[in-house]
């Protein structure tokens, strides 16, 4: 389904909207090639939004139309909305899988296809939803993809995997997609059997960030090691640490963390971890202030930071 942001919405003149100059989106007709081309196209029936996100589109949709004089709303288009709307409470969170879909550029051209979880804990677990920090990372690779293309790529703490698979859609050579959660790693295949396009690039793979073996293995001919939102917990920074020293073995090799500055002591902890290491070096630039929101609108209450860790 369309993003909601991508929508034509700009066509509606907010100045004037009158019957001698009506947007073209509030006409009977194209409302229902709206129905046909986004509600029941066959990639929105196959991989299905939440039942919240197609009211909430759907609603804000009616009530532009409704403002236009002399403009009816389309029968189907009102008896769809009005009977999704009867089992669906916009109030409240929504739990449960449903998918989302990722478009990585205005055309709509190149998708990735996810399950995640409607809530952000869920079964004791936050991997299953993608978070700011991933959407902003993807974002990074879309307007740089020269980073990862023809690269073996390795992402620590996939989660629902957006990240590691915008990177195979934007040419890198292979991903391998990592975490220790067991829930996670389903989900993660199950969204790699979802992507056929990429899936060949993609492996799954169970990474204990603690086992050197098991982390040095992961490294083999890796190029660029990723991760989003994987430094909010002060007591697993030094672990990660280690698993990013023994990883991270050539200055060819480069690492790509976002990070949300929730607590400043934890993240001062973990800058100061990776300066103890007598073989990584860093850099820190802001993400706040960025151009790139193809797949995310930056909130201003989130202090988001991009490191670059390489080899001294």
């Amino acid at each position: 389904m369309i993003p909601m942001y991508l929508f034509m919405w700009s066509s509606w003149d907010p100045n004037n909207p009158t019957e001698e100059n009506p947007p073209l989106l509030a006409c009977t007709r194209i409302q229902g090639e709206v129905m046909k081309t986004i509600i029941f196209h066959e990639h929105t029936i196959q991989y299905s939004p939440s039942n919240r996100y197609v009211a909430s589109f759907l609603k804000k949709y009616i009530e532009k139309i409704e403002r236009v004089p002399e403009y009816e709303l389309d029968d189907e288009l009102i008896e769809f909305y009005v009977g999704l709307a009867a089992t669906t409470n916009l109030a409240f969170a929504p739990t449960g899988l449903c998918y989302k879909t990722y478009t990585l550029d205005k055309e709509q051209y190149t998708r990735v296809v996810l399950q995640e979880e409607q809530a952000m804990l869920s079964h004791g677990s936050t991997g299953l939803v993608t978070w700011e920090c991933g959407l902003r990372l993807a974002d990074f690779f879309i307007e740089h993809p020269d980073i990862i293309r023809g690269k073996n790529v390795v992402e620590l703490g996939a989660g629902c995997g957006l990240t590691g698979f915008v990177c195979a859609a934007m040419g890198a050579s292979h991903v391998l997609s990592t975490d220790c959660d067991g829930k996670v790693l389903n989900l993660l295949q199950t969204n790699r059997k979802a992507n056929p396009e990429i899936s060949d690039k993609i492996q799954v793979h169970n990474l204990d960030w603690a086992n050197v073996e098991e982390c040095s293995s992961a490294a083999k001919d890796v190029d660029v090691i990723i991760g989003a939102d994987v430094t909010y917990d002060p007591t697993i920074l030094t672990t990660l640490v280690n698993a990013i020293k023994t990883m991270v073995v050539s200055s060819q090799q480069v690492v790509y963390l976002t990070a949300v500055v929730r607590n400043p002591e934890t993240f001062e902890q973990f800058l100061e971890t990776i300066d103890q290491t007598d073989t990584l070096v860093k850099s820190v630039m802001s993400l706040n202030d960025t151009r790139m929101n193809l797949l995310c609108h930056p909130s201003p209450l989130s202090d988001i930071r991009l490191l670059l860790i390489t080899h001294k």
